[in-house]
């Protein structure tokens, strides 16, 4: 059967065993670290530290679920990639709180924290997994994804945090917040008034 493969792909049965062996240790690398990168994001000093820039930062801050929050755009021959601490309550569904954060030599930096709400939105799109916070006047959006598991790899993400309680709770918040806004605007998910 090596052989047919090999032949197949027009190497020899030696090459075939060989690069099968390197596929396969390096799956299993690859699964480890994994496995011990969410390991180290259940109670990791990232999610300690988005927790702490909620409370911080947000008025009220502990009595809001925090979550790390990331989006990416593409470009021309290029990905940028957007990382943010979010603050929510599941049950007051007419504003979220957003502070875009950074990574710098393994700390957690950021700026401004921002109150989104009716009152500076001109719509909000996308829809529970990929929330879209849309701005009056300019093309500027802010993307918020919240996903359970989020590992180190590279720029794409710089934290270890497991968040299945906050990524599931803002999945419906996201949906409520969007309807709730939107009606407020008179405006449905793309920005178009409402008849």
């Amino acid at each position: 059967m090596i052989e047919k493969m090999a032949e197949a792909v027009g190497v020899t049965p030696k090459a075939m065993v060989m690069g099968l062996i390197f596929f396969a240790v390096a799956f299993v690398i690859l699964f480890i670290k994994l496995t011990l990168d969410e390991k180290k994001g259940v109670n990791s000093q990232e999610k300690a530290d988005v927790r702490k820039l909620i409370n911080n930062l947000v008025p009220n801050g502990s009595e809001y679920m925090a979550a790390y929050a990331h989006s990416t755009e593409s470009f021309v021959g290029r990905e940028v990639y957007h990382y943010y601490a979010i603050g929510f309550r599941p049950e007051e569904t007419d504003h979220l709180w957003v502070i875009p954060i950074g990574v710098e030599s393994g700390k957690i930096v950021y700026t401004q924290s921002m109150k989104a709400s009716a009152e500076n939105l001109a719509y909000v799109g996308g829809n529970a997994y990929r929330l879209e916070l849309h701005f009056p006047g300019t093309k500027d959006k802010i993307i918020l994804s919240v996903d359970e598991s989020n590992t180190k790899s590279g720029k794409q993400c710089q934290v270890n945090i497991q968040q299945p309680e906050e990524s599931k709770a803002f999945k419906t918040f996201a949906e409520n917040f969007q309807g709730r806004v939107n009606k407020i605007l008179g405006v449905d998910k793309k920005g178009r008034q409402l008849k």
